[in-house]
């Protein structure tokens, strides 16, 4: 199953896709990366713990303020609640299978005081890199393959095959990381982040300052800024505009016209956002909106 493209809660972040196959708390699923609006998966985050195998191409993934490039066979296990994105910046092409569950699931109900409490979301473990150079990457690197065939073939009992590879995923993630040691700072670095973008997914059809978006972090207006180089690589407005231009991209997919758009994306006149728009996309409002009723009319 390939996703194009996943709903993400406004006021949160929260991935909105349901994670889940017939009764199971898991989903696999192919996306590649050029595929979705703007050409990248935004910064979001989701309950469920998630494994990530790249199948073709390059592609680079942030989880919260750290960045790895990951190649054609590498995996990645990212921790629930972990900010996350991931962009195809040398346009390789990049695919990757990403296998998600809910961490009820990953294993019995009598070891999870011992062997999921301490470990879920652990600010010391956000994510765990997976080397299909070494045994135990390649061997963890495999079962996201072997899952995802389970849940798209659905044989006789793969339910309880699912299970199985899904506490082996579990057990390699955290027999494999460091054990975890709270890590406040982290966490509160995290959380700062995590409330400033929500303020602008809440705010982003109103006038936005820098000084609201810093209030939201309890921060200053400099720090606000160096948490969004840190984490995003770029300025809080420069974010405002990038989540302005998805929303409009959103609206022209369906039957908004491109000046509609642009006052309910927060653009204050519709130059302003045609002429923001062609820096983002290379190409107008109107170009884009006409390009995608072309490829609805061929799905």
């Amino acid at each position: 199953m390939q996703i194009r493209d996943f709903p993400i809660e406004s006021g949160s972040l929260r991935e909105l896709t349901s994670h889940r196959t017939s009764g199971l708390p898991a989903a696999c699923y192919e996306t590649r990366i050029d595929r979705h609006i703007q050409g990248r998966i935004p910064l979001h985050w989701h309950d469920e713990v998630q494994w990530v195998r790249v199948e073709a191409g390059q592609g680079v993934f942030r989880v919260n303020d750290e960045e790895l490039t990951l190649h054609a066979g590498e995996g990645l296990f990212i921790n629930g609640g972990c900010l996350h994105g991931a962009e195809d910046r040398l346009r390789s092409g990049c695919v990757y299978l990403s296998l998600n569950a809910a961490p009820a699931f990953l294993l019995p109900p009598e070891l999870h005081d011992a062997y999921l409490i301490p470990y879920l979301g652990a600010a010391g473990l956000p994510y765990l890199r997976l080397d299909e150079t070494t045994d135990p990457g390649r061997e963890l690197l495999d079962k996201i393959g072997e899952t995802h065939r389970l849940l798209e073939a659905k044989p006789p009992f793969y339910e309880v095959a699912v299970a199985a590879r899904l506490t082996g995923l579990w057990h390699g993630a955290i027999a494999g990381g460091p054990e975890p040691q709270p890590d406040r700072e982290r966490d509160v670095r995290s959380e700062r982040m995590k409330r400033m973008l929500q303020w602008i997914h809440e705010h982003y059809a109103e006038p936005v300052r820098l000084a609201d978006i810093a209030r939201a972090g309890s921060l200053s207006r400099s720090e606000c800024c160096r948490y969004f180089n840190r984490f995003l690589g770029g300025t809080p407005l420069g974010y405002v505009n990038e989540h302005r231009i998805r929303q409009a991209m959103e609206l022209l997919r369906g039957d908004v016209n491109v000046t509609e758009a642009a006052y309910r994306a927060g653009f204050a006149s519709a130059s302003h956002f045609i002429e923001k728009f062609r820096l983002q996309t290379g190409m107008t409002p109107l170009a884009y909106k006409k390009k995608e009723a072309r490829e609805d009319e061929d799905r």
